[in-house]
């Protein structure tokens, strides 16, 4: 399992000013210093995944690395914008406020980098921090304006960092095996599953009736899995091989999935 890189906590240090008071709404969603963490994860992607679309050689190059960035971004701002989304609780008029202007700055960032204007996305999630609180700090339907939103989307973000992921999906996979993550890290993985099964229970992979039903059959598992993980990651000192066998199950759901749904 990775620790978090130390300049990802320092840019979350940087968030907490501006993202401060957003209590989060039940037992699980992301505490402040988790949902500060996982922002500052996704505007690194972010940053990183703009870099390098500016950093291209040739316009063969810039081509083949504008579609690996741009799905990077779109699944970090879709992430982003679910679990910020999930924060609003309506018993605090000022964090909600907070939570939906992050929210609405997220669903900026992918419609940015839909249009291929990376630069602007890399700006928008610099101004995160500052991000001014909604008007009406109500939930919303975060997909209903977005236009086609596909699977490989909201599942990009668990790939490696230098496809512009944040390596949920190899973190998960090696804790499985031997779990060495802190429950810190392994609880925010958590939170990105269970933001990606919420965005699944609308993004759909499925030609048929049947289908519809396995995969969503596939998804309460994943998120059931994914709960489990979050509240072995809750413990100040978790079993490793608690740790494990949480993870084991998070891997066995997804696998199960991409083995029916290629």
């Amino acid at each position: 399992m990775r620790r978090i890189p130390a300049r990802t906590l320092l840019v979350a240090a940087a968030l907490f000013v501006g993202l401060a008071l957003l209590a989060p709404a039940g037992s699980a969603d992301p505490t402040d210093d988790e949902y500060m963490a996982l922002v500052a994860q996704d505007a690194k992607v972010i940053a990183a995944a703009a870099e390098a679309v500016d950093k291209a050689a040739t316009p063969k190059d810039k081509k083949v690395v504008s579609k690996n960035a741009g799905s990077g971004i779109k699944s970090s701002a879709l992430l982003m914008a679910t679990y910020s989304n999930a924060r609003i609780g309506g018993k605090n008029p000022t964090a909600d406020a907070k939570a939906a202007g992050v929210r609405d700055e997220a669903i900026k960032i992918y419609k940015a980098a839909a249009e291929g204007n990376f630069k602007s996305a890399a700006d928008l999630a610099k101004g995160l921090s500052s991000a001014k609180p909604a008007a009406d700090g109500k939930k919303i339907d975060v997909l209903k304006d977005l236009g086609e939103v596909t699977p490989k989307e909201t599942m990009h973000n668990f790939l490696k960092t230098t496809q512009f992921g944040t390596n949920a999906e190899a973190d998960i996979i090696a804790n499985a095996k031997k779990a060495t993550a802190k429950t810190a890290d392994a609880s925010l993985i958590a939170h990105r599953v269970l933001a990606m099964g919420e965005l699944n229970k609308s993004v759909v992979k499925a030609e048929n009736a049947a289908d519809k039903k396995k995969w969503e059959e596939y998804n309460a598992k994943m998120i059931k899995a994914a709960d489990d993980l979050l509240t072995v990651g809750g413990k100040k000192k978790a079993m490793p091989t608690d740790l494990a066998k949480a993870f084991t199950a998070v891997n066995a759901s997804c696998t199960a999935c991409h083995d029916d749904f290629k």
